[in-house]
């Protein structure tokens, strides 16, 4: 019984460490969800013709018009958008980790954001590919602050079994699909209607009581603002400094229909600006039936509407 346990374990061990090995490849490091493998994939080959990336979630995925935003700054802004549907922070920072950036980049605009909730969809591939060990550190560090133990386990066992998931030396990339380079990489949520039951899901919902969206835009008024998470801010200036040594700007966003935040702590980051639409208040334009597609997002009339106000709070900066 004991050599079978030992043998057990150095047979562990062996896989463990092969599988370590293979994922510290390059050609196998960005594997799993092939929507963001495939925007990494086509921006390592366009780089150069764009001088400003987007990284964050559907909110801006689907609400940065990057092709508006060039015409909106003068060209001084050519920015290709990374973001995809689904994702929160910890798989954001993968991506910006796993994507090769060309030394034409001088602005990043990132987008504020939690850890994802494990209780969503921890246990499908999307959410377990990009737990790799920088990831699992920064994710035990933010869920030790929250005595969120479960969670903890989650993330070390994601990255376990990261490891020893050898399936992903199979995967395939499929050709090009139009959300990789329709309007450099921004994709409304009309041009997915038909496309993705979430979306017309979301939009039923919408229409069955458009009310919702006024009370999101009073809740969130009367609410406190949320207190970021000390690993968090501590991620975004490992960011930050990252991006001073890249000569890069960097842009910290909170979008429309984003919690309201306390930013106190991010405003002593140095050489970082932040751009915040989150106040129903001074922004209730876009909490509008003319301008929301759902109770989270803004329809493509919207985006323009926001598109424009960013670059408008850029043309004050970028000179």
């Amino acid at each position: 019984m004991k050599r079978f346990i030992i043998k057990t374990a150095c047979w562990l061990l062996f896989l463990f460490l092969l599988g370590y090995a293979l994922a510290s490849v390059t050609k196998y490091k960005l594997y799993g969800e092939y929507f963001i493998r495939q925007k990494v994939n086509y921006y390592s080959k366009q780089g150069a013709g764009y001088n400003a990336l987007v990284f964050g979630s559907s909110r801006m995925y689907r609400q940065v018009n990057t092709g508006l935003l060039d015409s909106a700054t003068a060209h001084r802004v050519k920015a290709y958008n990374m973001a995809s549907g689904g994702t929160f922070f910890s798989e954001s920072i993968y991506e910006y980790r796993h994507t090769d950036i060309h030394k034409n980049v001088k602005y990043l605009f990132f987008e504020i954001q939690d850890v994802q909730p494990f209780d969503i969809n921890a246990y499908t591939e999307k959410f377990l590919y990009y737990h790799d060990l920088p990831t699992v550190n920064f994710e035990l560090k933010y869920f030790v602050h929250n005595n969120d133990w479960n969670s903890s386990f989650l993330s070390v066992s994601h990255f376990f079994a990261n490891i020893f998931y050898f399936k992903k030396l199979g995967q395939r990339d499929k050709t090009v699909n139009e959300f990789t380079d329709y309007n450099n990489g921004y994709f409304p949520l009309e041009k997915d209607y038909k496309n993705m039951v979430s979306v017309r899901k979301a939009r039923s919902a919408y229409l069955k009581d458009t009310t919702m969206i006024y009370k999101n835009r009073i809740n969130a008024e009367k609410s406190p603002k949320k207190k970021l998470n000390p690993a968090l801010i501590s991620e975004i200036r490992l960011l930050a400094e990252d991006c001073q040594k890249k000569g890069i700007r960097l842009f910290l966003v909170l979008p429309p229909f984003c919690t309201p935040t306390d930013l106190s702590d991010i405003k002593t980051i140095p050489d970082t600006k932040i751009l915040d639409f989150s106040s129903r208040k001074a922004f209730s334009e876009f909490y509008t039936n003319r301008n929301a597609y759902d109770n989270g997002h803004l329809n493509s009339h919207g985006a323009v509407l926001f598109t424009h106000k960013l670059a408008d709070s850029l043309n004050r900066i970028i000179r």
